[in-house]
């Protein structure tokens, strides 16, 4: 009977732990923790100042994109590293596929896409919300947790610390997936997509649109119940695109919200199956791909 129960290796439990905290630990070492509410916070972290020197909005006071309304740094960016910035890229062929596009997941966001986004927070009145690009920082996350008022505690503590352990554990600095963090406020970006930056951020003013934020970003973390905001921000996008861009750029933000949101549908419907997230996200980008084909069609 004891030959079936595998035996207890301590030496491989403690070889194991040691490769995920060392892992966890080169990840955490990649952002700018320091950067929060202190337009100067550069000044303590070194590993930044070339960041700074390169446009890394939210790094150096000169840096005029990085203040938020309320004076607070509202924007950082985690430092880059080529292999692990490399491996992120790979993880995200998925997305990449999904998308047919290069940018999905490639961990190298440009200014032009973070200037974007925070642009469209600045004009929606979103001033304390943060964005991350390309970071990990899950001690600066729990202190925004924990600070963020507007969200009713006994849902930030709960289904927020839920949310704040899967950033820690699966990071999207290596995992990727553009999110936004009602919880935390926080923006998540991986891809170097504005249209996918601008639709986290209008989920951001939508949450914050409602009389009961929490109560109603709780409602979206469910299956299939969270596709009502994706809907709401996909919209909120082409009417900002219409407005501040041509034809072109509509186009282009339809190029990706289409099989996105599909991708999306394809990947909460079949999620209770084993890899059914994978095959859903891509069998429903190909039905976004192909609707977007029928309609350019019909429209000519």
């Amino acid at each position: 009977m004891n030959q079936l129960i595998p035996r207890f290796s301590y030496m491989r439990f403690l070889r194991q732990a040691f490769v995920s905290a060392a892992l966890l630990a080169s990840i955490a070492v990649t952002g700018c923790q320091s950067i929060h509410g202190s337009r100067n916070a550069c000044d303590q972290a070194p590993f930044c100042q070339s960041a700074c020197d390169s446009m890394a909005v939210g790094c150096d006071a000169s840096c005029d994109l990085g203040s938020g309304t309320s004076g607070n740094v509202q924007l950082v960016r985690g430092r880059k590293v080529a292999l692990l910035d490399g491996l992120g890229s790979v993880l995200g062929s998925v997305n990449k596929l999904a998308l047919w596009d290069r940018r999905a997941d490639n961990h190298n966001i440009s200014p032009q896409t973070e200037e974007a986004v925070v642009q469209y927070l600045r004009e929606n009145g979103l001033g304390s919300t943060l964005v991350r690009s390309n970071q990990y920082d899950p001690i600066g996350e729990w202190h925004r947790l924990a600070s963020n008022k507007r969200m009713a505690a006994p849902l930030r503590y709960t289904f927020g610390t839920y949310d704040w352990l899967k950033y820690t554990v699966l990071p999207g600095r290596l995992t990727g997936g553009d999110w936004y963090n009602p919880y935390s406020d926080t923006v998540h970006l991986y891809s170097d997509i504005p249209t996918i930056g601008l639709a986290k951020a209008a989920y951001a003013k939508d949450v914050y649109s409602r009389s009961g934020p929490a109560s109603y970003a709780a409602l979206q973390d469910l299956p299939l119940i969270g596709l009502y905001h994706e809907t709401i921000a996909n919209r909120e996008v082409l009417q900002f695109t219409r407005s501040h861009g041509g034809s072109a750029a509509v186009t282009e933000a339809e190029r990706i919200l289409y099989p996105d949101l599909a991708g999306s549908i394809g990947a909460q419907t079949l999620g209770i199956f084993p890899y059914g997230s994978v095959v859903g996200r891509g069998a429903g980008a190909l039905v976004g791909h192909t609707a977007l084909a029928v309609k350019d069609r019909v429209v000519r």
